[in-house]
């Protein structure tokens, strides 16, 4: 499982997604308080934003709180679309530079949660509904990868962002249910003019996530969080298997 968060609106420092609030996703990284599975998300960190229209990464295996120098490089960026992640590793899920977020194209992706008994089970059939050209971009072998890239097929058939989360959705449950096998989904994706968010999973209960409007952080954008990241009353539970679309401006 991984902590969250992302950004859409006017422009913001990017530093405020990870080091901003009294429970910040760097605390979240340590002292996270709504985890479903695991008690540390020390597997590595990710953080990406838009620049001319075009998704930039940083990020590494490494804990958070091991880069010394991602405060300033992140205090000297601005973007009206960002994501960021702190990750705690699904066991047999590789552990590398390449985690989340995930990039390809103009397509950034987060998902917070699993597909049990991904690669003994599921991941060659859900990977076969990947056309050829997105097949040939797999990189690694993991849960996350692989629902990324599913989005991104049905986005190049035409659907838009919550519809192709949905349609991930719809084929991630069919072959975990037929297995007996659970799937927590949390997913986010954009493509740096709006965010599609889908919460859901194959079990009643859902990993947490906030939506915050009119916080003083990001007073005319929007906030994303797996934890709240402080307790301004603008924060707001996303009701579970629910799916809701945030535009930049």
């Amino acid at each position: 499982m991984c902590r969250l968060t992302a950004y859409t609106g006017p422009p913001l420092a990017a530093d405020a997604l990870v080091f901003g609030g009294t429970h910040s996703l760097l605390l979240q990284s340590y002292v996270p308080q709504e985890l479903l599975y695991g008690h540390v998300n020390a597997d590595g960190y990710g953080v990406v934003w838009y620049h001319d229209g075009k998704p930039v990464r940083t990020g590494s295996s490494r804990p958070i709180w091991q880069d010394n120098d991602l405060p300033a490089l992140l205090e000297s960026v601005s973007s009206s679309t960002i994501l960021a992640t702190v990750r705690n590793a699904t066991p047999g899920i590789p552990v590398d530079g390449g985690n989340q977020p995930l990039v390809h194209m103009r397509w950034s992706f987060v998902l917070n949660g699993f597909v049990e008994n991904f690669r003994a089970s599921h991941m060659r059939g859900l990977r076969s509904h990947l056309p050829d050209d997105l097949y040939g971009h797999l990189a690694g072998s993991s849960d996350s990868e692989t629902l990324f890239l599913l989005a991104v097929a049905a986005i190049e058939n035409g659907a838009p962002l919550l519809d192709a989360l949905e349609n991930v959705r719809d084929i991630v449950l069919e072959a975990v249910l037929a297995e007996n096998h659970t799937a927590q989904l949390a997913m986010v994706l954009t493509d740096g003019h709006g965010i599609g968010v889908l919460l859901t999973s194959s079990e009643t209960t859902t990993n947490s996530l906030y939506l915050a409007r009119g916080h003083p952080m990001a007073p005319n954008g929007a906030l994303l969080a797996s934890e709240r990241l402080d307790t301004h009353s603008s924060w707001e539970a996303v009701t579970p298997h629910t799916g809701i679309e945030l535009a930049t401006s």
